[in-house]
């Protein structure tokens, strides 16, 4: 979620409800994750859209009593609010008022280049190079070539670098892009799924962060956006 004055409906997660699933996403306009399910049972006809947006406070307050919570939750809204019905709470909030943008709109369909990798083994190695990175920019250079990755970083005002290669699953083109490396690793560090799917169009497009095999009734993607390099 973002941290927009100008935007306030870019400060909260998207709720948008169809007869046939639940998609939730949230964005800061350098990073998106669209997030599917299905539901148990809904009060909504075919062919008819319902959303609304929930401010981030409690969306946070909503993540920290979930996990500790059994059973089902009841999500009920109208125009102005939205209720929350959990086990052993009952939670009430205004929503945020505007018209969220079209996610899908920014998500690339056309990625040629796609790689596999294991996700703890790339996680780790970016943990460790991007230490070595600028503090201002956490710039990290992702290289893909046939079937290896090149992670490296620099900090030219200390005269520190750091590179590492690790294996991969990739047979396109020789292709180069630049992430903020804290974006990536936090992202990472959300997926659960063993490999990771990355794909990619161009340096100057956004990268698409997948899980390999998503858990049942289940779709989750994430977006990046690429930094530029210099080089």
């Amino acid at each position: 979620m973002a941290d927009d004055e100008l935007r306030p409906v870019m400060n909260g997660i998207f709720f948008d409800i169809t007869s046939e699933n639940l998609t939730l996403v949230a964005t800061d306009a350098h990073k998106l994750v669209r997030y599917k399910s299905v539901y148990l049972s809904a009060s909504i006809n075919d062919n008819e859209t319902l959303n609304f947006i929930l401010p981030k406070k409690p969306a946070i307050m909503l993540r920290t009593i979930l996990p500790k919570e059994m059973g089902e939750v009841e999500i009920k809204f109208d125009e102005k609010n939205a209720y929350f019905q959990l086990s052993n709470y009952t939670m009430v909030c205004r929503q945020v008022e505007g018209r969220y943008p079209n996610y899908n709109g920014v998500i690339p369909k056309n990625n040629p280049f796609k790689v596999i990798a294991d996700r703890a083994t790339l996680l780790n190695a970016l943990k460790r190079v991007s230490v070595f990175s600028n503090q201002a920019s956490n710039l990290i250079k992702l290289e893909f070539q046939q079937n290896q990755i090149h992670i490296s970083a620099q900090d030219i005002d200390f005269s520190i670098s750091a590179e590492e290669y690790i294996p991969c699953q990739y047979e396109g083109e020789y292709i180069k892009i630049g992430f903020k490396s804290t974006f990536l690793v936090e992202m990472l560090g959300n997926v659960d799924a063993n490999d990771i799917i990355l794909e990619l169009a161009d340096p100057s497009r956004a990268g698409i962060l997948l899980p390999l095999g998503n858990a049942e009734n289940e779709d989750i993607l994430m977006l990046l956006m690429p930094m530029l390099l210099n080089d």
